[in-house]
Order: C-alpha cells, then structure tokens, then sequence
C-alpha cells in the first residue's frame, strides 16, 4: 500500500543510509522499524488454545470440591489462605475480606 508520511529530515537520511550499508530499499528499513515497534502480525502468532477442564474425554468425572482444592494448596504452599501475614508475605498485599476463598 502506499501512502505519504512527514519524517524528520535527519531521521530520513539515517534510514536511507541504513538502507544503502544493508544493501536493502528504505521501504525494508521501515518495515522492519515498524513491525519491531509494534510487534507481530496476527497472521505471525501462534493460534491460542483453550484449555479446559475436564478434558472433554473425562466427562464423567466427579466435580471437584472447593475445599479439598483449598485444602491441598494450602498444604502445597505452606500458608494460611486466612491468614493475612501469609497474604502479606507471598504477594504484598491482603484481598479484601471474603475474595481470599
């Protein structure tokens, strides 16, 4: 596509000297300035997945409990989700009241 743009003439002749000591177009140059200043193109990412659970395969399976899930982090982390020096320690800061759960 093109299209007419106002560049700064010091910015202009950096680029096009860039260009000449590549052996590439200032078009290369600008499109590889922008594709690092904006990131890739969708077309370049990888396809999210989603995961979810259960698998679709286990279907059947017994709905986990909260308080067994609770129960088991706890032990895995050594702290008390109730107890705001723990909160404090491992993340800097206490959720406000009833959100720990």
């Amino acid at each position: 596509m093109k299209t007419t743009i106002d560049i700064a003439d010091d910015l202009l002749l950096r680029a096009k000297q860039e260009a000449l000591q590549r052996g590439t177009t200032l078009r290369a140059i600008i499109e590889e300035a922008l594709t690092r200043a904006l990131g890739p193109s969708t077309a370049q990412m990888p396809e999210l997945r989603t995961v979810t659970w259960p698998p679709p395969e286990a279907a059947a399976a017994a709905p986990l409990e909260a308080d067994l899930i609770r129960a088991a982090l706890d032990r895995e982390r050594g702290g008390n989700l109730d107890d705001p020096a723990y909160w404090n320690k491992r993340f800097g800061f206490v959720p406000p009241a009833g959100r720990a759960k």
